[in-house]
């Protein structure tokens, strides 16, 4: 790319710079002299999209315009949580039914056009030259380690050279698995380091579709696998330590789901139905943490618990794996009024709830104001200070 963009009409160069963009970019923003800032919305957890927004305040401080866009997924994850009335679809059927109404993905944006750009040229050995491109060695690496010399090439250039042949080489494979195995036509390491816009690809095949039978079927086939990978994106995956702790003291704010915690902790057993729901809670759906913690609190706390059988079940609580029917979505505050209809499971294991109003006793944010401050929610629930979010969100549908 650095050679590309030294050359006629850019005549620019790439700069590159390693260490915290916190502490790299004001000092480039006065430097350089900055007006605009774009980059690539992250998609990947919820920690990264609050970095995302310590660079743009820090932006705003520079008075320096800041823009950003979701270019790593087929669909702005803003549009599926719009068309969804603010609900993250919790299983790829939902998924999937969304999608009509958002309707076909985006088309890539061409390249500009260079002469269109005021761009200048940056002569080695200028102020800015500091941000020349790292040796593997400046980065950590031994001195007898090189880049790969293999099949696989980085870079745009290759990528894009792969996808203008990817369609007829792939068609053109026979059925020998050996083919199938030793084939390198695969474009996924070019999607996953940016090389190539997805939407890019999924343009590029819907285009192939239409001149070949077997270009359909390639198109679908491939359509499926990337729709896959945009439901994967969708999920906000979390690693929240205040979440998790709340749920492993059974602190939540989610009467049900706190009852079920307590009276694992006090008897070391709970029905099936509430293992379910509590897993459901902790990971697909409410609070997004992995299995696996979930998965260790059973450890702790479970007379039953027997790894084997544990892991299997979390991870199909989870749809993490190993399961042959999906278990649906509980609504916390819907299973519990089926299993609990007056409360007093309830009430068993959440004594703060003991005087609490029945018809308010599965949603206590619901009843006025007066009620909770008398019942001292706010000494009970965990979350009640750091409810804001994704679990506020969620309890305004419920």
């Amino acid at each position: 790319m650095n050679d590309k963009l030294q050359k006629r009409p850019y005549q620019t160069r790439l700069n590159v710079f390693v260490g915290q963009p916190t502490a790299i970019l004001p000092a480039l923003f006065s430097r350089w002299n900055v007006s605009k800032l774009t980059f690539q919305a992250t998609q990947v957890s919820y920690e990264s999209k609050q970095h995302d927004e310590i660079i743009q305040r820090m932006a705003m401080e520079h008075s320096v315009v800041c823009a950003s866009f979701f270019a790593h997924t087929l669909y702005n994850p803003n549009d599926i949580l719009t068309c969804n009335n603010g609900r993250v679809p919790v299983s790829y059927k939902e998924f999937r039914r969304l999608l009509p109404i958002v309707g076909c993905p985006q088309e890539p944006i061409p390249e500009p056009n260079p002469l269109s750009l005021l761009l200048s040229y940056v002569a080695p050995g200028t102020s800015i030259a500091e941000g020349e491109i790292p040796t593997l060695q400046s980065l950590g690496f031994a001195p007898n380690e090189k880049l790969y010399t293999n099949h696989w090439v980085g870079g745009e250039t290759e990528a894009l050279s792969r996808l203008s042949k990817f369609g007829s080489h792939r068609t053109s494979l026979s059925d020998d698995p050996i083919e199938w195995l030793m084939n390198k036509d695969s474009l996924s390491p070019y999607i996953r380091f940016g090389c190539l816009s997805v939407r890019q690809l999924f343009s590029q095949l819907r285009q192939f579709a239409f001149t070949s039978v077997k270009g359909q079927a390639l198109f679908e086939e491939l359509t499926k696998n990337l729709l896959l990978r945009e439901f994967a994106f969708h999920l906000p995956w979390d690693d929240n330590e205040q979440y998790l702790e709340a749920w492993r003291q059974g602190q939540t704010g989610f009467p049900w789901i706190d009852a079920i915690i307590r009276q694992c902790r006090q008897e070391g057993w709970a029905h099936f139905l509430a293992r379910q729901s509590i897993a459901v809670f902790s990971t697909r759906g409410y609070m997004w943490l992995s299995w696996v913690l979930g998965k260790d609190f059973f450890q702790e706390f479970m007379l039953d618990f027997e790894q084997p059988l544990s892991s299997v079940c979390w991870m199909q609580s989870s749809c993490s794996g190993f399961f042959c029917n999906q278990i649906e979505s509980y609504n916390p505050c819907v299973i519990g009024k089926q299993m609990d209809m007056e409360g007093q499971y309830i009430k068993t294991y959440v004594p703060e709830l003991q005087d609490f109003p029945v018809e308010y006793i599965h949603q206590p944010w619901k009843a006025p104001q007066y009620i909770q401050e008398e019942a001292g929610l706010h000494h009970w629930c965990g979350l009640s200070k750091a409810s804001s979010g994704r679990l506020q969100s969620r309890r305004a549908v419920l």
